[in-house]
């Protein structure tokens, strides 16, 4: 009888492991085992055994891990169209900047102009609105390349949320004082406006952008009402399309204007 092999084999937690270490120490004292194995093909013969032996092993250890991989694979390849068109791109199109921006799962806006719905595929783009169009695309080496209805090709890049611009109409009502509706216009000049909605006297002012804070500078003198502060500090959340401001009015506590691309009724 063989003795036991946990005299020199410790357990270190691998099943393989043992099983070489079991296999050596019965190999160096087995009596039997030294008669028989006499030659260099019975030599062989436990190599590949034992060696096949440990390959099964390995195999039945990491089969799990490589199965749930391909599967997360899988999964992200499912996903990876639909995902890659919900950001901001720009392009080239007849010599002239091209903007197609993507908002959650059905607004586009054009051009920063246009609002737009859409339908897309995993190769093609339906959009409807303020302007119709229709392309082809597909990704490659982190650029979308577009084939319009005409046969041009637009080679587009992905620009992160913080390029969208911010001129437009915002809208909100400060934290403190419900039943008060802030407008505030944005130009691309500088230029802002801001009144209290719907009689409000509009203020006139200029808007300085530093990555995401949003410095507001109000003339006193622009209209008959007069603005609790000059000056206005804000934080513009470009996912959320909102600018978040400590305090407007007075008393008015945190404000969060949002962003609107069509002027909702008064």
């Amino acid at each position: 009888m063989a003795p036991p092999a946990s005299r020199h084999c410790v357990d270190t937690g691998s099943t393989a492991s043992f099983a070489w270490c079991v296999l050596a120490q019965s190999s160096r004292v087995h009596p039997k085992f030294l008669t028989d194995v006499t030659s260099l093909e019975h030599r062989n013969d436990v190599f590949l055994t034992v060696r096949s032996v440990t390959l099964m092993l390995c195999a039945a250890l990491l089969f799990p891990a490589f199965a749930e991989a391909q599967q997360q694979v899988a999964d992200s390849s499912q996903l990876t169209w639909r995902d890659s068109l919900q950001t901001r791109w720009v392009g080239t199109h007849y010599g002239r900047p091209l903007h197609i921006d993507f908002y959650a799962d059905t607004m586009v806006v054009v051009q920063d102009r246009f609002v737009c719905d859409f339908e897309a595929t995993r190769d093609s783009i339906i959009v409807f609105g303020d302007t119709t169009f229709s392309v082809h695309y597909r990704f490659a080496l982190d650029r979308m390349i577009v084939r319009t209805d005409s046969g041009r090709v637009i080679t587009m890049s992905a620009q992160g949320p913080l390029a969208r611009p911010l001129r437009g109409n915002w809208f909100g009502s400060p934290g403190r004082r419900r039943d008060t509706t802030i407008e505030l216009q944005m130009n691309a000049s500088g230029a802002a406006y801001w009144r209290i909605i719907p009689q409000g006297e509009w203020i006139e002012g200029e808007w300085d952008r530093f990555s995401r804070e949003i410095t507001f500078t109000w003339l006193p003198d622009s209209a008959e009402g007069r603005p609790d502060s000059t000056t206005w500090v804000g934080m513009f959340n470009p996912v959320r399309s909102q600018l978040l401001f400590d305090s407007t009015l007075a008393e008015s506590g945190v404000t969060i204007l949002r962003r609107f691309f069509r002027r909702p009724r008064n």
